[in-house]
């Protein structure tokens, strides 16, 4: 815990940590950056805003979430559209009165990071999960978490719902949390609780070696940001879309270290060879660009798979 303080401390400056709070901004930095994040329907910024909107106009499936919202309090996902209103993912129904009145709690702040007097509410398509990575789960929307130093991906993790975290990929919630090995994108050790498993206690579909679609393009992703965000230390939490395939849902400037756990490994070696890599005069990429944000440029498909394995000391490959 000191260790990864002193690296925010020493990497990560104060505007740069008060400005990954304000996730709309957040999503405009990362798109410059050439970054896959989701559309936007509607930023809601005052009572006048929230007041103009015709809700009723909202597509069949949307998610709702405050702008400055702290461990996805507040979000509130519609999977289906009934004639009164919407659905959720567990049945429950949504009517355009009961949302007009939480976007307004949004509004005042009830679920704000920073505990401030005002918030705004981000209206965004519905995220679908990737079919494949769909069937581990009962539902809810799986995520991925990747550490990054600079542009350098140290650590990753899928963290998946299940019906006791209701849908949520939540670990203090009951999700699960599986180690994914950067060479191959490969599931290699799953916790629950505090013990490793092997398949998915509510649908039994096997994690360990399952193989995580458009992996390549997910740690490009996650290289990228911290250079989009001014930080050098961040956790990056990823998903995959049905559709759209890669996407980062937020970025966070004081990452956990419970992905250690999962993975049952350490970061400070990994952590200090991403350094020694950073300050090699001989090194052939770019300080930002150690991945290449084309996965298919020679080379760059190596650097990934290099990047780290589970099972030898993390090595990073010059591109």
């Amino acid at each position: 815990m000191n260790r990864r303080n002193w690296l925010i401390a020493q990497n990560n400056p104060r505007d740069s940590i008060h400005g990954v709070n304000d996730k709309f901004a957040t999503k405009r930095r990362l798109a410059a950056h050439g970054v896959p994040v989701p559309d936007t329907l509607a930023l809601l910024d005052d009572r006048e805003a929230l007041g103009r909107l015709a809700w009723d106009e909202l597509p069949d499936a949307w998610a709702v979430k405050p702008n400055h919202g702290r461990r996805g309090e507040g979000i509130v996902l519609a999977v289906e559209r009934r004639d009164d209103g919407w659905l959720r993912a567990s049945g429950c129904a949504i009517t355009i009165a009961g949302l007009r009145a939480h976007a307004s709690h949004i509004l005042d702040g009830e679920f704000s990071l920073d505990g401030a007097h005002s918030d705004a509410v981000i209206i965004e398509p519905l995220i679908r999960a990737h079919s494949a990575v769909a069937r581990l789960v009962p539902y809810g929307l799986p995520d991925i978490r990747v550490i990054c130093f600079g542009p350098v991906p140290l650590m990753a993790m899928v963290r998946l719902p299940t019906l006791r975290s209701d849908g949520k990929a939540n670990l203090h919630q009951g999700a699960i949390g599986a180690a994914v090995d950067f060479g191959t994108g490969r599931i290699f050790r799953a916790v629950l609780d505090g013990l490793a498993i092997e398949t998915h206690p509510d649908t039994g579909a096997q994690l360990l070696g399952f193989g995580l679609p458009h992996w390549r393009e997910t740690v490009v992703a996650a290289s990228r940001c911290g250079a989009a965000l001014g930080l050098g230390y961040v956790g990056v939490d990823l998903v995959l879309d049905d559709t759209d395939g890669v996407m980062v849902l937020e970025c966070n400037a004081h990452p956990g270290l419970e992905i250690q756990n999962i993975n049952a490994r350490g970061l400070r070696t990994r952590v200090e060879h991403a350094q020694r890599f950073l300050r090699s005069p001989d090194r052939k990429a770019p300080r930002v660009g150690l991945l290449s944000a084309n996965p298919t440029r020679p080379g760059a498909a190596e650097a990934i798979r290099q990047i780290g394995e589970p099972s030898a000391p993390f090595q990073l490959k010059r591109a």
